[in-house]
């Protein structure tokens, strides 16, 4: 079993920061659906603000999960391996 000791910023928190940007991406476009439907700004923004944002955000999340996944760098490796070895030790 992998145990991370720490997080790495190129396979844990870049596509964690992409998964945050697409939900908030997801949220402005559902957003700015709603400022249409009502025909009104929502917090202030009209619906072609809201699009733009989505669009934005989309475009970022997507520049976040283009790599690789978790066990692309050799410290996830090494912390795996370590854990390994102390789990055999305690047996």
């Amino acid at each position: 079993m992998m145990k991370h000791s720490r997080m790495h910023w190129a396979c844990c928190w870049k596509p964690m920061l992409g998964v945050v940007l697409w939900t908030l991406g997801m949220l402005a476009l559902v957003l700015a659906w709603v400022s249409i439907w009502r025909q009104n700004l929502v917090f202030g923004l009209e619906p072609l603000a809201w699009f733009w944002n989505a669009l934005v955000l989309g475009v970022l999340a997507l520049g976040c999960k283009g790599g690789h996944g978790c066990h692309s760098c050799h410290s996830c490796e090494a912390s795996s391996e370590e854990g390994d070895e102390k789990e055999e030790k305690d047996m």
